[in-house]
């Protein structure tokens, strides 16, 4: 990525107005879709997000940030006090916020911290804008590699929709989903679980959000059998075999995506 010019992007942000970079401790935060900068001093103190160019072949804005608000009634998503059409945005830190671990999940106390906010929701009835189609993603993510990468992946590629279509009868319910549940989008503050990043925010099958939790993770069968079951409770039992299905077709998805993004 190019080094940011920070004196002409503040002149850019309205909420900066008046102020310079020389006017902030800038420390960059960890992203690989986005570049993050924590904006910080006595009287402010925020996260920037600047979105990788590229990325525009992949997100809707005006959907994200449509339902992002939504999230944020929830008490999901933080609030984002400014953003750009091309995705830019400045939303205040979570000061006293930590990242999710892998060993959280061991724990049946922080593992239902974890879901019911998940749980709420998919279980909101909320209409995002957008509904993803994991075969047409697949398809349109395989179509912006270079010939040789078509050439790796194809096989997978064929399985991948030879099993979509095995699910399409039984894999029906969409929800409000967020389908980027990466640890990295999950923050703990005082045990309240905040869901950030909601580029890829869309009508989805619940699975969707599920299984990315347990790639995530790194799950065992047993671990992702675990998470299921805690998920399914107060609510409509999910089967374990689309969850491992949903698993593997992400996991494609995902090597698709960065392909794509470096070609």
């Amino acid at each position: 990525m190019n080094p940011i010019d920070f004196e002409q992007l503040f002149k850019q942000i309205n909420r900066l107005e008046g102020l310079t970079p020389d006017d902030f401790t800038i420390e960059r935060l960890p992203g690989y879709t986005n570049q993050n900068f924590r904006l910080r001093n006595q009287y402010d103190d925020c996260v920037l997000r600047i979105p990788r160019p590229e990325t525009d072949r992949f997100i809707d804005r005006d959907a994200e940030a449509f339902n992002q608000s939504l999230a944020h009634g929830l008490g999901l998503a933080p609030q984002v006090c400014w953003r750009n059409a091309q995705g830019m945005t400045l939303t205040p830190t979570l000061k006293a916020s930590r990242g999710i671990r892998a060993t959280d999940f061991n724990s049946d106390e922080l593992l239902q911290a974890i879901l019911q906010p998940i749980q709420r929701l998919h279980r909101s009835e909320l209409q995002f804008r957008g509904r993803v189609n994991l075969g047409e993603l697949i398809t349109g993510h395989f179509e912006l590699l270079s010939d040789c990468q078509q050439s790796r992946l194809l096989p997978r590629v064929q399985q991948a929709r030879r099993l979509l279509a095995l699910l399409e009868n039984s894999d029906t319910d969409y929800v409000a989903s967020h389908n980027d549940l990466v640890l990295e989008n999950l923050l703990f503050e005082d045990q309240r679980l905040w869901l950030i990043d909601w580029e890829y925010s869309a009508m989805a099958s619940p699975y969707w959000d599920l299984a990315t939790l347990c790639n995530a993770a790194n799950f065992d069968l047993n671990q992702s059998r675990r998470l299921l079951r805690v998920y399914c409770v107060g609510g409509s039992q999910m089967e374990e075999s689309i969850l491992f299905d949903y698993r593997g077709l992400l996991n494609l998805l995902s090597e698709i995506w960065m392909a794509a993004l470096a070609d």
